[in-house]
């Protein structure tokens, strides 16, 4: 069972957050391709949608499930596993994804509430956002302990401020993230040291933070 948020378990879950939120996916792509359009100010409004999207699932599946399993250490356990297993998932489709595709159409600029839209929609449809906030999430909070809700507080936060964060970055260095990301080798490099750093997130959890 998880013990309460300490600074041991803290660093392991910056590491696994930095991680996701740097490497390549539906979101981060979504908002390279909007800065290489409209530049930083006109992907904001995406960047807000895409945060209040990853408020709510925090909300649902990580404050409410974790409500939900209180008292029952066995599925404790179980979600666990399933954390642990969805990791390791990560570092497969990083080390044998074969690259990324970045939209850089030139259609009219979209108006506020448009980009807004779009990062919500990306955000809420995107289902490792289910997995992460209810398996992954309760690997470092006090999950059916008192301080539960304080942890996922903290957690929630620093995630939410890394995916702001990463989504800066890749529309304020637009032009050369796409370079790096459109160069094979490199595109493989950038998987591969993902896909290490993630085999030693699952690693650390499954030995339960003993260090």
């Amino acid at each position: 069972m998880a013990s309460a948020l300490t600074l041991s378990s803290f660093l392991y879950f910056l590491l696994l957050c930095t991680t996701l939120a740097f490497s390549p996916g539906p979101m981060t792509l979504l908002l390279l391709s909007l800065g290489l359009k409209d530049g930083l100010r006109r992907s904001l409004p995406a960047q807000f949608g895409a945060s209040v999207s990853y408020l709510i699932s925090i909300l649902i599946f990580a404050v409410g499930f974790s409500e939900l399993i209180k008292g029952y250490p066995l599925i404790t356990q179980g979600i666990q596993l399933v954390g642990v297993a969805y990791i390791l998932y990560l570092a497969y489709k990083q080390w044998t994804s074969s690259g990324v595709s970045i939209d850089t159409g030139t259609q009219g600029q979209e108006t506020t509430r448009s980009l807004f839209s779009k990062g919500l929609l990306t955000g809420l449809s995107n289902p490792k956002a289910i997995i992460l906030f209810s398996a992954v999430f309760p690997q470092f909070a006090a999950v059916g302990q008192e301080s539960a809700a304080r942890d996922i507080a903290i957690l929630g936060l620093t995630f939410l401020m890394l995916q702001f964060a990463s989504g800066c970055l890749y529309c304020y260095f637009g032009q050369r993230i796409k370079h790096v990301l459109e160069d094979p080798k490199r595109r493989v490099l950038l998987q591969k040291v993902t896909a290490v750093l993630l085999l030693g997130v699952a690693m650390m959890l499954a030995r339960g933070f003993s260090s």
